[in-house]
């Protein structure tokens, strides 16, 4: 297998500051409770919030879906430890496909009775649908493939590449 860059470390970056200048003008003079969605978007999180222009506190939750490359039941594994209870949530999450995950959290965090929740993810990827919800935030739409690095892996291997990028199976 050869692993092919889908999106490169120069667009990724300047993605990443055109969503934190949207994100920025949407919450101008508010603080923004970010909720990073481990592990794969920790990357991602980390490089959105030092480009945003308002107040920002960042707290962690846990979403277990795949086993490698399988997908498997979806569920909570960590929560965040800090009150949203009036506060407005923003949700970064690295993929978005079937739309389970997303609204497993949205769920999860409706129960602490934020003022508002958004989400933001960095790809969304062209599947089917299972569920009647959407991003607020997308920062590129890819096919349907499986996607590492920039906090995507595969076995917890390929996390810390600077890009996106899939294996092309060779013949």
């Amino acid at each position: 297998m050869e692993l092919r860059t889908l999106i490169d470390e120069v667009s990724l970056r300047k993605r990443v500051k055109e969503l934190s200048e949207e994100i920025s003008r949407d919450y101008a003079g508010k603080v923004l409770t970010v909720i990073c969605v481990l592990k794969g978007a920790f990357i991602f999180t980390a490089d959105l919030v030092r480009e945003l222009k308002t107040e920002t506190v960042v707290d962690f939750i846990r979403v277990k879906s795949y086993n490698g490359k399988e997908k498997m039941k979806t569920e909570v594994v960590y929560t965040p430890d800090i009150d949203i209870e009036g506060k407005d949530v923003l949700v970064v999450d690295d993929i978005f496909d079937t739309g389970e995950s997303l609204e497993l959290l949205y769920r999860f965090l409706e129960r602490g009775k934020p003022s508002s929740i958004r989400s933001c993810v960095l790809l969304s990827k062209d599947v089917e649908r299972k569920v009647d919800i959407k991003p607020d935030y997308v920062g590129f739409n890819i096919p349907d493939r499986f996607v590492v690095g920039y906090g995507l892996d595969m076995n917890e291997l390929y996390r810390d590449l600077p890009f996106i990028g899939y294996f092309e199976e060779q013949e």
